[in-house]
């Protein structure tokens, strides 16, 4: 079945409406950490989060919506003081200005405006038991401090009242440093891991899932997406 699933992404992504970034992003989570060491030098942290929310109205102030742009993986060096915004790119002409800026003002921005960017979308959406999982993998961090109250009022059936209770949810200290790592096909440079780069950390696993995974980011490196 792992053939198949790879077999399926190796010729699917040439269709015009297929995103294999959306399909193949758990894979490349697996060996994350390992390879950002490798890249960056520093021991990385194992948390990491997925599809991290950046609210549009905290990185352009004048625009001031709870609407957000989403980062593929938000990670952290071990000792938690470096944020790393981690974009992944199964083509590379998929890279987009606007994205750049976006990843640019994050960090321009700081995490902890980040963080209480969340929390500020946390008490606008609709979506709030979705965004409370959320922060309570930034209480896990050690980012938030988040009242027992909420807790105890997610678990119901009606969170009326929880709004409210986000005036007593704490920033505490996040980090202040923060880098762009992006993960795509080909290419050099200190902020570009290319897939040949990523492949040479999957190579040192010898599970069949391992094996298989490297053989199709050998393929998406050498062959672009429709020139099958």
């Amino acid at each position: 079945m792992i053939n198949k699933l790879f077999d399926r992404m190796d010729s699917w992504r040439h269709l015009p409406s297929y995103q294999l970034e959306r399909r193949a992003d758990l894979f490349f989570s697996l060996y994350l950490q390992p390879v950002l060491q490798a890249k960056l030098g520093f021991e990385i942290s194992p948390i990491i989060i997925p599809e991290f929310p950046v609210r549009i109205g905290t990185i352009y102030p004048n625009i001031g919506i709870d609407k957000s742009y989403k980062i593929d993986y938000v990670c952290f060096s071990a000792d938690m003081q470096t944020v790393i915004f981690v974009e992944l790119k199964t083509d590379t002409e998929s890279r987009r200005e606007s994205q750049d800026k976006y990843l640019t003002a994050s960090c321009d921005a700081g995490f902890p405006a980040l963080v209480q960017g969340v929390v500020n979308i946390f008490k606008a959406t609709n979506s709030k038991r979705k965004y409370f999982y959320l922060l309570d993998m930034l209480v896990q961090a050690g980012f938030l401090v988040i009242p027992q109250k909420m807790y105890d009022v997610i678990q119901k059936d009606s969170l009326q009242g929880i709004s409210a209770m986000v005036a007593e949810v704490k920033i505490l200290d996040c980090p202040q440093k923060s880098s762009i790592i992006y993960i795509q096909p080909n290419g050099e440079g200190p902020d570009i891991i290319s897939f040949g780069e990523f492949k040479t950390i999957v190579d040192k696993h010898d599970d069949p899932l391992s094996r298989r995974f490297a053989e199709s980011l050998g393929e998406w490196s050498t062959v672009k997406a429709g020139h099958r």
